[in-house]
């Protein structure tokens, strides 16, 4: 895996939106509406509109719910990249936290 590339190089996601989010057993895909996704096999945090956190690891099928389908068809407001973690956030103040890490296998935008 390698680290997210700068939020400069990342700011044509704004104004994005998701139109499709898949679940399987080890992975959770963002279908973008207009074409492309983000697949995700680590973890992930969704920060709800009202502040409220809900955690996702890909790898642990025990986790509580998730309510990612609050962020469909929401535009996608800013990005920010830091080496490890990419946040996107949404019209309606939700936080999209996507984690990576640093190993010999593929991983980020």
């Amino acid at each position: 895996m390698h680290q997210f590339p700068p939020s400069a190089d990342l700011q044509f996601l704004v104004g994005e939106t998701f139109g499709q989010i898949a679940l399987d057993p080890w992975s959770i895909q963002f279908r973008f509406a207009a074409g492309g996704q983000i697949t995700v096999e680590e973890r992930i945090e969704h920060v709800d509109e009202g502040g409220s956190t809900h955690p996702h690891n890909c790898e642990d099928r025990t986790c509580d719910a998730v309510y990612l389908h609050q962020l469909l068809q929401l535009p996608i407001t800013a990005v920010d990249a830091e080496p490890l973690c990419l946040s996107l956030t949404f019209a309606s103040g939700a936080i999209l936290r996507i984690f990576t890490e640093l190993s010999r296998f593929e991983c980020g935008p």
